[in-house]
């Protein structure tokens, strides 16, 4: 996962509430420059690579 902190001039992180389970929320990282989603917390980014709905709402490119 992309490290906020270390490039906080590059990235920013955003809580988007999950679509299917109320009360939690992704932890989307994004990329300024691009606007793009680059890395999320969730299950489906972090253990499958697999672009969730809190990084499609932000916006992904594959």
């Amino acid at each position: 996962m992309v490290d906020p902190d270390q490039n906080s001039n590059k990235y920013e992180t955003i809580s988007i509430e999950s679509k299917i389970r109320e009360g939690v929320f992704h932890k989307v990282v994004k990329d300024i420059k691009s606007g793009k989603a680059v890395s999320c917390s969730c299950k489906c980014w972090s253990k499958g690579n697999k672009p969730c709905f809190g990084m499609k709402t932000v916006g992904y490119e594959e």
